[in-house]
């Protein structure tokens, strides 16, 4: 997938492989103490509050994958809970071969935020020709707080919708 390409360049996605000298019944049978069934969209992860299990993390599991991802919760709402751990297990020889994928952030987060990103800079290149066009015009004779509050706020805005959650999920990864 193409976009998985583009996470990678990013750093927002990392693989890798290991063998466990584990049976797969009880790897499947501990990942389920600590998982609560039911896995939705991390556009809706504050809706973890009103789940009645106090589990930390909340996924699917079966006999052959997994997907999960850090339970929200009040106290972890400044750190990414977009990033998901999906893997694929098999069984050979008394050992378990475990491919996991961790993805620091999901594809529709990542996108939005390409999108908020796009249309802030369209309009800081409006903001800062505007300014140009009033600096040079002949009545002009000063810039003054206003004209510069704007850029400013938008782009301290921007900074924790965009670049903030980008610098925390490619640490979770």
């Amino acid at each position: 997938m193409g976009i998985n390409r583009i996470l990678e360049k990013y750093k927002l996605i990392k693989t890798f492989e290991r063998e466990l000298n584990v049976e797969k019944q009880v790897f499947i049978s501990e990942f389920r103490q600590m998982t609560q069934k039911g896995y939705y969209s991390p556009l809706l992860i504050m809706l973890d509050i009103i789940k009645s299990e106090n589990k930390k993390y909340i996924g699917d599991i079966n006999s052959k994958s997994f997907k999960i991802r850090e339970r929200f919760t009040l106290d972890n709402s400044f750190a990414n809970n977009f990033a998901t751990v999906k893997s694929e297990f098999q069984s050979k020889d008394n050992k378990l071969k475990v491919k996991t994928t961790i993805q620091g952030m999901e594809v529709i987060p990542f996108i939005l935020r390409i999108m908020i990103f796009g249309i802030y800079s369209l309009l800081m290149f409006i903001a800062i020709l505007e300014i140009l066009l009033i600096l040079f015009s002949s009545d002009a004779k000063h810039i003054d707080g206003s004209m510069i509050m704007g850029p400013i706020i938008l782009t301290t805005l921007v900074g924790f919708l965009t670049y903030l959650p980008y610098r925390i999920a490619k640490k979770k990864c």
